[in-house]
């Protein structure tokens, strides 16, 4: 392992850890099962996203954006916001254990990009935070991240090198 590579794993862990806990403040212990606490999306949540999506609907200059967000994204509200908290949260935790670090990546860079689209009228500031995010998880799924530090390398094990006469390298 090169010292390139334990940085990568350090900025993966590091990125989970950011989508854990912005997913766990999505969300409330208010279900029960069986007597059993149990995670359910907050209402709170449930209350404060419609009024930004509705925020980022008006002010967006992208105007295939701001249709998706008036006909698909504020009628479905409710999935919208079970969506983002689960996904956080799910994200988080696949890049912070290295576990299916690949497909956690690019779903990041999925959810990064929405972000991106829907608050891309705020500023440079804004933009340049939707741009690093992703870079980071574009980095992160091409170079297989979750093979360092990660149960993806006793997952997916590197397959061994060949050598010039087709013998396995040692």
């Amino acid at each position: 392992m090169t010292v390139a590579d334990r940085w990568l794993a350090v900025l993966r862990i590091l990125t989970g850890l950011l989508f854990v806990e912005s997913g766990v403040h999505k969300l409330s212990w208010a279900g029960r099962v069986g007597g059993l606490p149990t995670p359910a999306v907050s209402e709170r949540w449930q209350q404060a996203l419609p009024k930004r999506l509705l925020e980022f609907a008006e002010k967006n200059p992208i105007g295939g954006y701001r249709a998706f967000l008036y006909r698909s994204a504020i009628p479905n509200r409710r999935l919208i916001a079970a969506l983002v908290a689960w996904g956080e949260l799910l994200l988080g935790l696949s890049l912070a254990f290295g576990l299916l670090a690949r497909l956690a990546s690019f779903a990041g860079f999925f959810l990064a990009g929405n972000y991106f689209l829907a608050d891309y009228w705020m500023g440079p500031c804004q933009r340049n935070l939707g741009l690093l995010l992703l870079t980071i998880f574009l980095v992160l799924g091409s170079a297989n991240a979750g093979r360092y530090w990660g149960v993806d390398r006793w997952l997916f094990p590197p397959t061994p090198k060949k050598t010039k006469k087709g013998d396995p390298a040692g």
